[in-house]
């Protein structure tokens, strides 16, 4: 039995964040997972940050394990935007931030999460231990919350899949494959499907395909004054929802659903557009009628605005995206699941990022109906990294703290680690 003050369940950039600013705070904690696992195995190999580099950090307290630090130290170059960063160079970013800023892992998952009558929290975990905590973080990520569409859930897994299941490309080489999406998702599976080998199309009910605009390395005053760069963009109200996520709070319940559900809507990142504008073709003002199995490959049925078509495929990958349905986790208990407040079907936050019931804590995706569309980003562990661990460091109880020798490792130390570890 490990006895902690914080639990963190989930090992993304949330919880790795989190971590990192307890651990600065001398809070006794442990995050549960495998670091960054969804990223390692649930994304294409040759896949790049749609983010900007400026909004691909990790974060912890004193902001020494940023990006930058990591890429300039290794003598690597780094521009705040208009590089686009690959999977690899991510996930050796992340990797060095977890062995520098957040170690306290315990690479398993959790089975079952109960509270006790004491209040504090019960975790059994996969690996047959079991945790017992003050607090708990939920930091499970989206991949728990994909969305598929209702007409082509009955296809054989052989047929269909999610983009988030997708990852390897080279499987579909030689193959015809449909992507029914206009997102990013999407659109770069598009792209690396057809430079495997794929025949691919895209389909999707919008009008039109979204491009996010050009970059701007070096913006001038007047840029910077009438559009400012925020994580989500640029422009005022990209600005507002980046940096603002508490007075994003303020609005009301159904305005904040209505915003998350529709003020970032499907868009490829700007550097996409090449690979894919005359390479693959894309189907705008589509929509699945019918899907159904025949002779081995998949029969989809079209409703567009010329009329009705048939289209004969091997695989239809949905690049639906994600809905949060805190039911979903299946892993906690259902008396404690059936306590939590919901907004539409995510948690209702505090300002400090608790759910109804005292003591747990729920972010990332699950945040985004109470703080806003930055949540369902990396981006939105910035704001929720340094709230959480004030809030938890109030009341924390010190106990065992010091047998985890923690301490903040010095700015010198830190560039030698990079150097060593280069």
């Amino acid at each position: 039995m490990i006895q902690t003050d914080v639990a963190i369940v989930g090992a993304g950039p949330y919880g790795l964040s989190i971590s990192a600013h307890l651990r600065a705070r001398g809070v006794d904690h442990v995050v549960l997972g495998r670091p960054l696992e969804s990223w390692r195995k649930d994304m294409p190999e040759d896949m790049v940050l749609k983010s900007e580099p400026f909004a691909s950090n990790l974060w912890d307290e004193a902001g020494d394990f940023t990006l930058e630090t990591f890429r300039v130290h290794r003598g690597l170059p780094y521009q705040h935007c208009g590089a686009p960063l690959t999977r690899r160079d991510f996930m050796s970013y992340g990797d060095w931030f977890q062995r520098n800023a957040a170690p306290d892992i315990v690479e398993t998952y959790a089975r079952s999460l109960r509270r006790e009558p004491s209040g504090q929290y019960s975790l059994e975990l996969e690996d047959g231990g079991a945790l017992r905590a003050r607090k708990v973080v939920l930091a499970t990520g989206h991949m728990p919350f994909r969305e598929t569409p209702e007409n082509l859930r009955h296809l054989p897994a052989e047929l269909f899949s999610h983009s988030a299941d997708a990852s390897d490309v080279a499987r579909f080489a030689g193959k015809d494959v449909t992507i029914v999406g206009l997102g990013q998702s999407a659109l770069e599976h598009a792209a690396l499907l057809h430079e495997a080998g794929a025949r691919v199309r895209v389909i999707g009910r919008d009008a039109r395909v979204a491009w996010n605009g050009l970059p701007r390395p070096t913006p001038t005053l007047l840029e910077r004054l009438t559009a400012p760069e925020g994580g989500l963009g640029a422009g005022w109200r990209a600005y507002l929802f980046s940096e603002f996520p508490r007075l994003f709070r303020q609005l009301r319940a159904e305005s904040r659903l209505r915003i998350v559900r529709n003020g970032w809507g499907p868009s490829g990142a700007w550097w996409l557009r090449a690979r894919v504008d005359g390479k693959v073709p894309i189907s705008t003002g589509a929509h699945i009628e019918e899907a159904r199995e025949h002779g081995g490959r998949v029969l989809l049925k079209l409703r567009e605005s010329g009329g009705a078509s048939n289209i004969f495929t091997d695989h239809v990958i949905a690049a639906t995206g994600f809905r949060v349905d805190f039911d979903r986790l299946a892993y906690i208990d259902p008396a404690l699941r059936a306590g939590v407040a919901r907004v539409g079907g995510s948690p209702a936050l505090s300002a400090g990022f608790e759910t109804s019931v005292p003591g747990l804590f729920a972010v990332g995706a699950m945040g985004a109906a109470t703080f806003g569309p930055v949540m369902r980003f990396m981006y939105g562990a910035k704001h929720a990294a340094p709230l959480i661990a004030r809030r938890l460091a109030a009341n924390a109880g010190r106990a065992g703290a010091e047998n985890r020798a923690i301490s903040r490792q010095p700015a010198s130390g830190l560039i030698d680690g990079v150097r060593q570890t280069g």
